[in-house]
């Protein structure tokens, strides 16, 4: 077992990750910034169940199994981070249930998997492994390895997600034909990209080739089963650069045993490595001499390990820290597009329920109603929501709220969310917040960065950011020079101020930046000197102060 752990002291304000498979050093360092390493190899099951309870996070690659077990006994873990696409050995569901946030690495190893693949096409066209290996037995066998051009031929590609699209990029380089299926990828997209869409079977029997790149789940497990492998044409080859039970390995042996494939590449397997259980499907598959076979190097390349150590360093980083992150998997599926425009909103959702949650004195509870302009696309309205569920209770409770677990800790606490689409498309920056025990509060979205508009009676414009000094004062002269004075004397450096004026009532509502933040002492210095009627509210906009 390898161990390596960093120099960070232990302590409960510092968040613990466990990587349980190789990672690249310049991803580790991203994470050490700000978290505590711990570089744990080669665990058993047991060894990982009896640890993971002391993490917070923990990032793995195909070779750990995240199973319900596990992530029951993880009391403390937040996020898992699978370092590279697949998610098939993680308890999804699990892991929903529990509020624990998954996150990938999905483009970091695409270029890698479809050169992979781009590899395999040409190696099996021309057979090159088997060329190979009868030279070095002292054979020199020119008229029995005569191969095949890939000028012309049709290469069918199942799942045109980014690795699919890729290998069809450099097919059609290559001189090929391109038909497709993907039920999620719709008839423009296709078009745009040069590429026909056809059902699966149509695709799989037109196909010289057929390659595979969709994620293993319980609908695509032995996609390429008897029956399809039965329509696939004559002299044909079947490609697997993505998931080990994606083919029905039983059917493939048959298909090539008895000449109606010529050939296949396999760089995944249902038993990995397939020697593992001798003479199991995947052993003989591995052993045929009519398949090309790789020991799942469809992202090894030195390119690929760095791009998606990177990759996942950052995503699970901006997770830990309470951060929407593009490559969240088991939460709504948004585009990074979307997402980019989306996560200002959901800052200013956030940011003006931690105001809520202050002017309220901490008492949140009952109804909420949140106004804001909206598609009516529910993944985009959950993570608005799930931006101000963790504003109005994360500074009240122990738990790190995010879009996985807002709803669930919001019931469990009995806060209940009305969404009302009140504003147009262009109001759309803009959200109000009601709720009990605290005045009506407007925002927006103003340049990327979220700003207070009005709160009750009276309007303002404030950046939601920092510590932040509230109170109510009689509107009269000299009382802001009143409080200039005592925080100079506590040391206390004003950085900005707001005021809001409400004439019919002679009040005002200031809001003051802090450099720093002020003892008791002096907030109460302010009070008896401008003889408010309640004490001035201390606001932490961006949780960044104890």
């Amino acid at each position: 077992m390898v161990i390596q752990e960093n120099n960070v002291p232990n302590g409960d304000s510092v968040y613990h990750i466990l990587v349980t498979e190789k990672l690249s050093e310049e991803g580790i360092k991203i994470l050490r910034k700000s978290f505590e390493v711990h570089l744990k190899y080669n665990l058993s099951a047991e060894e990982l169940l009896q640890i993971i309870e002391n993490y917070d996070a923990l990032i793995v690659r195909s070779g750990t199994k995240v199973n319900k077990e596990l992530l029951s006994a993880g009391k403390r873990l937040k996020v898992v981070g699978r370092a590279g696409v697949g998610v098939d050995n993680i308890d999804l569901k699990t892991a929903t249930e529990r509020g624990i946030l998954v996150v990938n690495a999905p483009t970091g190893n695409c270029v890698a998997a479809a050169e992979h693949t781009i590899a395999h096409i040409c190696a099996l066209s021309r057979f090159i492994a088997q060329a190979d290996a009868s030279l070095k037995e002292g054979k020199w066998e020119r008229n029995t390895l005569v191969g095949s051009s890939l000028e012309g031929k049709t290469l069918g590609v199942v799942g045109l997600g980014r690795i699919g699209r890729e290998v069809a990029r450099r097919a059609k380089g290559l001189g090929m034909k391109i038909l497709a299926h993907d039920p999620y990828t719709s008839e423009e997209t296709a078009k745009s990209l040069g590429i026909k869409l056809e059902p699966l079977h149509s695709v799989v029997s037109k196909g010289d080739f057929v390659t595979l790149h969709v994620p293993l789940i319980d609908s695509t497990k032995n996609l390429l089963n008897r029956e399809l492998i039965s329509k696939m044409k004559p002299g044909a080859r079947l490609l697997n650069v993505a998931r080990g039970g994606l083919i029905d390995e039983e059917a493939l042996l048959e298909a090539l045993d008895e000449g109606r494939l010529l050939g296949a590449g396999i760089d995944c397997f249902v038993t990995e490595p397939p020697s593992k259980v001798p003479n199991s499907s995947s052993d003989r598959l591995a052993k045929h001499p009519k398949v090309l076979a790789t020991p799942h190097l469809g992202a090894s390349t030195v390119e690929a390990q760095l791009d998606v150590s990177l990759e996942i360093a950052e995503a699970v980083s901006a997770a830990l820290h309470g951060e929407l992150v593009p490559t969240m998997v088991n939460a709504p599926v948004v585009s990074s597009e979307a997402l980019s425009h989306l996560k200002p909103r959901a800052l200013l959702a956030e940011r003006l329920g931690r105001l809520a949650y202050s002017l309220a004195n901490g008492n949140v509870s009952g109804e909420v109603t949140i106004h804001f302009s909206s598609s009516g696309n529910e993944g985009e309205n959950r993570l608005i929501r799930a931006g101000l569920v963790k504003g109005l209770m994360e500074p009240g409770c122990d738990h790190v709220i995010n879009v996985v677990n807002a709803d669930n800790i919001a019931k469990s606490h009995g806060l209940q969310i009305t969404e009302v689409n009140r504003f147009s498309s262009r109001d759309e920056d803009a959200i109000m917040l009601e709720m009990k025990g605290s005045p009506s509060i407007e925002g927006r979205v103003i340049g990327s960065r979220p700003h207070v508009t009005r709160i009750g009676d009276f309007e303002l414009d404030l950046l939601l950011e920092g510590l932040v000094l509230a109170y109510y004062q009689t509107d009269m002269p000299g009382q802001i020079g009143k409080v200039g004075s005592i925080l100079g004397q506590a040391n206390v450096n004003i950085s900005f101020m707001t005021l809001g004026r409400h004439l019919p009532s002679k009040m005002a509502m200031v809001l003051l930046g802090l450099d720093n933040e002020p003892d008791s002492s002096t907030i109460e210095r302010i009070r008896v000197e401008l003889s408010l009627e309640r004490k001035p509210i201390l606001l932490d906009l961006d949780g960044q102060h104890d």
